[in-house]
Protein backbone atom coordinates (compact mmCIF):
# COMPACT_ATOMS: atom_id res chain seq x y z
CA UNK A 1 0.00 0.00 0.00
CA UNK A 2 2.91 2.36 0.64
CA UNK A 3 4.10 1.88 -2.95
CA UNK A 4 0.55 2.38 -4.29
CA UNK A 5 0.10 5.60 -2.32
CA UNK A 6 3.54 6.88 -3.29
CA UNK A 7 2.94 6.24 -7.02
CA UNK A 8 -0.48 7.91 -6.83
CA UNK A 9 1.00 10.87 -4.93
CA UNK A 10 3.67 11.44 -7.58
CA UNK A 11 1.18 10.91 -10.39
CA UNK A 12 -1.44 13.31 -8.96
CA UNK A 13 1.13 16.08 -8.35
CA UNK A 14 2.30 15.89 -11.98
CA UNK A 15 -1.32 15.83 -13.18
CA UNK A 16 -2.39 18.86 -11.13
CA UNK A 17 0.63 20.93 -12.16
CA UNK A 18 0.15 20.06 -15.85
CA UNK A 19 -3.63 20.63 -15.73
CA UNK A 20 -3.16 24.04 -14.07
CA UNK A 21 -0.62 25.14 -16.69
CA UNK A 22 -2.59 23.81 -19.68
CA UNK A 23 -5.92 25.26 -18.50
CA UNK A 24 -4.22 28.61 -17.87
CA UNK A 25 -2.87 28.60 -21.42
CA UNK A 26 -6.32 27.62 -22.77
CA UNK A 27 -7.97 30.44 -20.80
CA UNK A 28 -5.38 32.95 -22.06
CA UNK A 29 -5.93 32.02 -25.71
CA UNK A 30 -9.72 31.98 -25.24
CA UNK A 31 -9.56 35.43 -23.69
CA UNK A 32 -7.45 36.87 -26.52
CA UNK A 33 -9.75 35.24 -29.11
CA UNK A 34 -12.82 36.81 -27.49
CA UNK A 35 -11.32 40.31 -27.50
CA UNK A 36 -12.28 40.72 -31.17
CA UNK A 37 -15.97 40.59 -30.12
CA UNK A 38 -15.52 43.09 -27.29
CA UNK A 39 -17.94 46.07 -27.42
CA UNK A 40 -19.89 44.44 -30.25
CA UNK A 41 -23.59 44.72 -29.45
CA UNK A 42 -23.96 44.29 -25.68
CA UNK A 43 -20.82 42.15 -25.34
CA UNK A 44 -18.79 44.07 -22.76
CA UNK A 45 -15.83 43.11 -20.56
CA UNK A 46 -18.11 41.80 -17.79
CA UNK A 47 -19.87 39.38 -20.15
CA UNK A 48 -16.55 38.36 -21.68
CA UNK A 49 -15.20 37.53 -18.21
CA UNK A 50 -18.34 35.55 -17.36
CA UNK A 51 -18.01 33.66 -20.65
CA UNK A 52 -14.41 32.68 -19.87
CA UNK A 53 -15.22 31.63 -16.28
CA UNK A 54 -18.24 29.54 -17.32
CA UNK A 55 -16.08 27.72 -19.89
CA UNK A 56 -13.38 26.73 -17.37
CA UNK A 57 -14.94 23.24 -16.79
CA UNK A 58 -14.94 22.73 -20.56
CA UNK A 59 -11.27 23.78 -20.75
CA UNK A 60 -10.43 21.33 -17.95
CA UNK A 61 -12.23 18.51 -19.78
CA UNK A 62 -10.41 19.25 -23.04
CA UNK A 63 -6.98 19.46 -21.41
CA UNK A 64 -7.37 16.59 -18.95
CA UNK A 65 -6.03 13.76 -21.20
CA UNK A 66 -2.99 15.83 -22.17
CA UNK A 67 -2.43 16.80 -18.53
CA UNK A 68 -2.46 13.11 -17.61
CA UNK A 69 0.04 12.38 -20.37
CA UNK A 70 2.42 15.27 -19.69
CA UNK A 71 2.08 15.06 -15.90
CA UNK A 72 2.90 11.35 -15.90
CA UNK A 73 5.90 11.85 -18.17
CA UNK A 74 7.23 14.58 -15.89
CA UNK A 75 6.65 12.91 -12.52
CA UNK A 76 7.21 9.26 -13.47
CA UNK A 77 10.07 10.24 -15.76
CA UNK A 78 11.79 11.95 -12.84
CA UNK A 79 11.30 8.81 -10.75
CA UNK A 80 12.82 6.72 -13.53
CA UNK A 81 15.83 9.06 -13.84
CA UNK A 82 16.37 8.85 -10.06
CA UNK A 83 16.35 5.04 -10.28
CA UNK A 84 13.34 4.80 -7.98
CA UNK A 85 11.82 2.08 -10.14
CA UNK A 86 15.03 0.07 -9.81
CA UNK A 87 14.60 0.28 -6.04
CA UNK A 88 11.01 -0.92 -6.38
CA UNK A 89 12.20 -3.84 -8.48
CA UNK A 90 14.70 -4.77 -5.81
CA UNK A 91 11.73 -4.87 -3.41
CA UNK A 92 10.05 -7.42 -5.67
CA UNK A 93 7.73 -5.15 -7.69
CA UNK A 94 8.19 -5.73 -11.41
CA UNK A 95 7.90 -3.08 -14.13
CA UNK A 96 4.67 -4.62 -15.57
CA UNK A 97 3.12 -4.42 -12.10
CA UNK A 98 4.18 -0.79 -11.67
CA UNK A 99 2.66 0.05 -15.07
CA UNK A 100 -0.55 -1.80 -14.15
CA UNK A 101 -0.84 0.15 -10.87
CA UNK A 102 -0.37 3.48 -12.68
CA UNK A 103 -2.89 2.65 -15.42
CA UNK A 104 -5.54 1.42 -12.96
CA UNK A 105 -5.14 4.57 -10.84
CA UNK A 106 -5.36 6.73 -13.97
CA UNK A 107 -8.49 4.90 -15.16
CA UNK A 108 -10.29 5.29 -11.80
CA UNK A 109 -9.32 8.96 -11.57
CA UNK A 110 -10.40 9.58 -15.19
CA UNK A 111 -13.75 7.84 -14.65
CA UNK A 112 -14.50 10.05 -11.63
CA UNK A 113 -13.35 13.18 -13.47
CA UNK A 114 -15.47 12.55 -16.58
CA UNK A 115 -18.48 11.57 -14.46
CA UNK A 116 -18.33 14.94 -12.69
CA UNK A 117 -17.64 17.02 -15.81
CA UNK A 118 -20.40 15.23 -17.76
CA UNK A 119 -22.96 17.26 -15.84
CA UNK A 120 -20.91 20.43 -15.24
CA UNK A 121 -19.62 21.11 -18.77
CA UNK A 122 -22.99 21.09 -20.63
CA UNK A 123 -24.62 23.18 -17.92
CA UNK A 124 -22.04 25.97 -17.85
CA UNK A 125 -20.81 25.94 -21.46
CA UNK A 126 -24.39 26.17 -22.80
CA UNK A 127 -25.08 29.05 -20.41
CA UNK A 128 -21.89 30.76 -21.59
CA UNK A 129 -22.76 30.39 -25.28
CA UNK A 130 -26.33 31.59 -24.69
CA UNK A 131 -25.14 34.74 -22.89
CA UNK A 132 -22.63 35.47 -25.63
CA UNK A 133 -25.06 34.85 -28.51
CA UNK A 134 -27.77 37.03 -26.98
CA UNK A 135 -25.27 39.83 -26.34
CA UNK A 136 -23.96 39.65 -29.93
CA UNK A 137 -27.36 38.80 -31.44
CA UNK A 138 -25.43 36.03 -33.15
CA UNK A 139 -26.88 33.23 -35.24
CA UNK A 140 -25.99 29.69 -34.22
CA UNK A 141 -26.69 28.40 -37.71
CA UNK A 142 -27.12 30.28 -40.97
CA UNK A 143 -27.30 28.50 -44.31
CA UNK A 144 -28.25 30.07 -47.60
CA UNK A 145 -30.88 27.39 -48.23
CA UNK A 146 -31.95 27.12 -44.58
CA UNK A 147 -31.72 24.26 -42.11
CA UNK A 148 -34.28 21.47 -42.46
CA UNK A 149 -35.88 19.49 -39.64
CA UNK A 150 -38.33 16.60 -39.63
CA UNK A 151 -40.72 16.35 -36.70
CA UNK A 152 -43.16 13.44 -37.18
CA UNK A 153 -45.28 14.41 -40.26
CA UNK A 154 -43.99 17.98 -40.36
CA UNK A 155 -41.03 19.39 -42.26
CA UNK A 156 -39.59 22.67 -40.98
CA UNK A 157 -37.10 24.95 -42.70
CA UNK A 158 -35.44 27.59 -40.51
CA UNK A 159 -33.17 30.21 -42.04
CA UNK A 160 -31.91 31.81 -38.84
CA UNK A 161 -31.33 30.08 -35.49
CA UNK A 162 -30.15 32.20 -32.56
CA UNK A 163 -30.89 29.60 -29.85
CA UNK A 164 -33.39 26.80 -29.25
CA UNK A 165 -35.75 29.58 -28.01
CA UNK A 166 -35.25 32.20 -30.71
CA UNK A 167 -35.85 31.54 -34.43
CA UNK A 168 -36.47 33.65 -37.53
CA UNK A 169 -37.68 33.14 -41.10
CA UNK A 170 -39.44 29.76 -40.70
CA UNK A 171 -41.38 27.69 -43.23
CA UNK A 172 -43.51 24.74 -42.07
CA UNK A 173 -44.90 22.01 -44.36
CA UNK A 174 -47.42 19.71 -42.64
CA UNK A 175 -48.64 16.40 -44.09
CA UNK A 176 -51.58 14.22 -43.08
CA UNK A 177 -51.52 10.44 -42.51
CA UNK A 178 -51.90 9.90 -46.27
CA UNK A 179 -48.75 11.92 -46.94
CA UNK A 180 -50.77 14.73 -48.52
CA UNK A 181 -49.72 18.33 -47.96
CA UNK A 182 -52.44 20.23 -46.11
CA UNK A 183 -50.67 23.23 -44.54
CA UNK A 184 -47.89 25.66 -45.50
CA UNK A 185 -47.04 28.14 -42.79
CA UNK A 186 -44.56 31.01 -42.92
CA UNK A 187 -43.38 32.66 -39.69
CA UNK A 188 -41.20 35.75 -39.54
CA UNK A 189 -40.14 35.45 -35.91
CA UNK A 190 -40.61 32.81 -33.16
CA UNK A 191 -39.56 33.05 -29.51
CA UNK A 192 -40.17 30.55 -26.70
CA UNK A 193 -41.51 32.47 -23.68
CA UNK A 194 -43.20 31.03 -20.56
CA UNK A 195 -43.45 27.52 -22.08
CA UNK A 196 -45.22 28.85 -25.20
CA UNK A 197 -44.08 29.86 -28.66
CA UNK A 198 -44.73 33.52 -29.42
CA UNK A 199 -45.07 33.80 -33.23
CA UNK A 200 -45.03 36.99 -35.30
CA UNK A 201 -45.70 37.79 -38.98
CA UNK A 202 -47.61 34.59 -39.79
CA UNK A 203 -48.88 33.56 -43.23
CA UNK A 204 -50.87 30.32 -43.60
CA UNK A 205 -51.93 28.44 -46.71
CA UNK A 206 -54.51 25.69 -46.04
CA UNK A 207 -54.95 23.06 -48.74
CA UNK A 208 -58.21 21.05 -48.71
CA UNK A 209 -58.51 19.08 -51.94
CA UNK A 210 -58.94 21.78 -54.59
CA UNK A 211 -59.76 24.50 -52.08
CA UNK A 212 -56.86 26.73 -51.04
CA UNK A 213 -57.30 29.25 -48.22
CA UNK A 214 -54.79 31.91 -47.17
CA UNK A 215 -54.68 33.64 -43.79
CA UNK A 216 -52.38 36.16 -42.16
CA UNK A 217 -51.79 37.03 -38.49
CA UNK A 218 -49.63 39.61 -36.77
CA UNK A 219 -48.96 37.32 -33.83
CA UNK A 220 -50.01 33.99 -32.32
CA UNK A 221 -49.28 31.90 -29.22
CA UNK A 222 -48.98 28.13 -29.55
CA UNK A 223 -47.72 25.16 -27.54
CA UNK A 224 -46.49 23.33 -30.63
CA UNK A 225 -44.10 24.62 -33.28
CA UNK A 226 -41.03 22.40 -33.42
CA UNK A 227 -39.54 20.12 -30.81
CA UNK A 228 -36.73 22.10 -29.21
CA UNK A 229 -34.78 18.87 -28.78
CA UNK A 230 -34.32 18.74 -32.56
CA UNK A 231 -32.81 22.23 -32.55
CA UNK A 232 -30.47 21.31 -29.70
CA UNK A 233 -29.37 18.15 -31.55
CA UNK A 234 -28.56 20.27 -34.59
CA UNK A 235 -26.88 23.20 -32.85
CA UNK A 236 -25.18 21.85 -29.72
CA UNK A 237 -21.60 20.66 -29.98
CA UNK A 238 -20.78 17.19 -28.65
CA UNK A 239 -18.77 18.79 -25.83
CA UNK A 240 -21.92 20.65 -24.73
CA UNK A 241 -24.00 17.49 -24.37
CA UNK A 242 -24.18 15.26 -21.32
CA UNK A 243 -24.30 11.49 -21.69
CA UNK A 244 -27.96 11.56 -20.65
CA UNK A 245 -28.70 14.23 -23.30
CA UNK A 246 -27.07 12.12 -26.00
CA UNK A 247 -29.01 9.04 -24.90
CA UNK A 248 -32.27 11.00 -25.08
CA UNK A 249 -31.33 12.32 -28.51
CA UNK A 250 -30.71 8.79 -29.79
CA UNK A 251 -34.08 7.59 -28.49
CA UNK A 252 -35.86 10.57 -30.03
CA UNK A 253 -34.20 10.17 -33.45
CA UNK A 254 -34.91 6.43 -33.58
CA UNK A 255 -38.53 7.02 -32.55
CA UNK A 256 -38.96 9.49 -35.43
CA UNK A 257 -37.16 7.25 -37.98
CA UNK A 258 -34.21 9.64 -38.27
CA UNK A 259 -30.52 8.83 -38.59
CA UNK A 260 -28.99 8.49 -35.10
CA UNK A 261 -25.47 7.32 -36.09
CA UNK A 262 -23.81 10.66 -35.31
CA UNK A 263 -25.37 10.77 -31.83
CA UNK A 264 -24.38 7.12 -31.27
CA UNK A 265 -20.79 8.00 -32.19
CA UNK A 266 -20.83 10.86 -29.68
CA UNK A 267 -22.30 8.51 -27.07
CA UNK A 268 -19.55 5.90 -27.45
CA UNK A 269 -16.83 8.56 -27.57
CA UNK A 270 -18.03 9.82 -24.19
CA UNK A 271 -18.22 6.27 -22.78
CA UNK A 272 -14.66 5.54 -23.96
CA UNK A 273 -13.13 8.81 -22.69
CA UNK A 274 -11.59 7.22 -19.54
CA UNK A 275 -10.19 4.40 -21.69
CA UNK A 276 -8.87 6.94 -24.23
CA UNK A 277 -6.99 8.75 -21.46
CA UNK A 278 -5.47 5.50 -20.20
CA UNK A 279 -4.48 4.40 -23.72
CA UNK A 280 -2.76 7.74 -24.27
CA UNK A 281 -0.92 7.26 -20.98
CA UNK A 282 -0.02 3.67 -21.89
CA UNK A 283 1.60 4.94 -25.10
CA UNK A 284 3.99 7.04 -23.01
CA UNK A 285 5.20 4.10 -20.91
CA UNK A 286 7.98 3.07 -23.36
CA UNK A 287 9.54 6.53 -22.92
CA UNK A 288 9.41 6.26 -19.14
CA UNK A 289 10.62 2.69 -18.61
CA UNK A 290 12.47 1.98 -21.84
CA UNK A 291 15.87 3.00 -23.09
CA UNK A 292 14.75 6.64 -23.47
CA UNK A 293 14.35 6.98 -19.72
CA UNK A 294 17.69 8.78 -19.50
CA UNK A 295 16.61 11.45 -21.99
CA UNK A 296 16.10 14.96 -20.62
CA UNK A 297 12.71 16.28 -19.57
CA UNK A 298 12.21 18.49 -22.63
CA UNK A 299 12.73 15.58 -25.02
CA UNK A 300 10.24 13.47 -23.06
CA UNK A 301 7.74 16.33 -23.16
CA UNK A 302 8.05 16.71 -26.93
CA UNK A 303 7.66 12.96 -27.42
CA UNK A 304 4.59 13.00 -25.19
CA UNK A 305 3.02 15.86 -27.13
CA UNK A 306 3.57 14.05 -30.42
CA UNK A 307 1.96 10.93 -28.96
CA UNK A 308 -1.04 12.92 -27.75
CA UNK A 309 -1.48 14.76 -31.05
CA UNK A 310 -1.14 11.54 -33.05
CA UNK A 311 -3.63 9.70 -30.87
CA UNK A 312 -6.09 12.62 -31.02
CA UNK A 313 -5.89 12.87 -34.84
CA UNK A 314 -6.38 9.16 -35.43
CA UNK A 315 -9.22 8.78 -32.90
CA UNK A 316 -10.94 11.79 -34.51
CA UNK A 317 -10.53 10.71 -38.15
CA UNK A 318 -11.18 6.96 -38.04
CA UNK A 319 -14.70 7.09 -36.48
CA UNK A 320 -15.79 9.68 -39.06
CA UNK A 321 -14.37 7.59 -41.90
CA UNK A 322 -16.15 4.55 -40.49
CA UNK A 323 -19.46 6.44 -40.58
CA UNK A 324 -18.92 7.20 -44.28
CA UNK A 325 -18.49 3.48 -44.96
CA UNK A 326 -21.50 2.56 -42.82
CA UNK A 327 -19.60 0.81 -40.00
CA UNK A 328 -21.33 0.60 -36.63
CA UNK A 329 -20.51 3.60 -34.37
CA UNK A 330 -19.39 1.28 -31.54
CA UNK A 331 -16.82 -0.40 -33.84
CA UNK A 332 -15.73 2.99 -35.22
CA UNK A 333 -14.84 4.28 -31.76
CA UNK A 334 -13.42 1.02 -30.37
CA UNK A 335 -11.12 0.19 -33.31
CA UNK A 336 -8.60 3.08 -32.86
CA UNK A 337 -8.24 2.18 -29.17
CA UNK A 338 -7.44 -1.44 -30.03
CA UNK A 339 -4.90 -0.34 -32.65
CA UNK A 340 -3.11 1.97 -30.20
CA UNK A 341 -3.16 -0.62 -27.40
CA UNK A 342 -1.44 -3.11 -29.74
CA UNK A 343 1.03 -0.40 -30.84
CA UNK A 344 1.76 0.59 -27.23
CA UNK A 345 2.34 -3.03 -26.21
CA UNK A 346 4.75 -3.53 -29.10
CA UNK A 347 6.67 -0.32 -28.32
CA UNK A 348 6.91 -1.17 -24.62
CA UNK A 349 8.24 -4.68 -25.27
CA UNK A 350 10.69 -3.31 -27.83
CA UNK A 351 11.98 -0.58 -25.49
CA UNK A 352 12.29 -2.84 -22.46
CA UNK A 353 14.69 -5.13 -24.30
CA UNK A 354 17.41 -2.48 -23.89
CA UNK A 355 15.97 -0.82 -20.77
CA UNK A 356 15.07 -1.88 -17.23
CA UNK A 357 13.74 -5.40 -16.91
Amino acid sequence: MIIYKYLFHRFIIGLLVSLTVLVSIEIFFSFTAELKHLNTGNYNMLLLTKYIILNIPKSMEIMFPYAVLIGSMLSLGAMSSDMEFVSMQSAGISIPKIIAIILIQAFLLSSIFYYVTDSLVPKYSNKAEMKKNFALNKKLIFNKNGVWFKDKNTFVKINEIYSDKKLRDIMIYSYDDNNSLYLIKGIGHAEFIDNKWHLKEINETLINNSLITKKSYKEEYTDVLINRKLIKIKTNKSSSLSLDNVNQNISYLIKNNLDADLQKKIYWEKIFMPLSTVVMLFLSMPFIFGKHRSANISKRLILGLFIGIGFFIVTSILPNLGMVFGILPFINVLLPHILFIVLGKYLLEYQLRDGIR
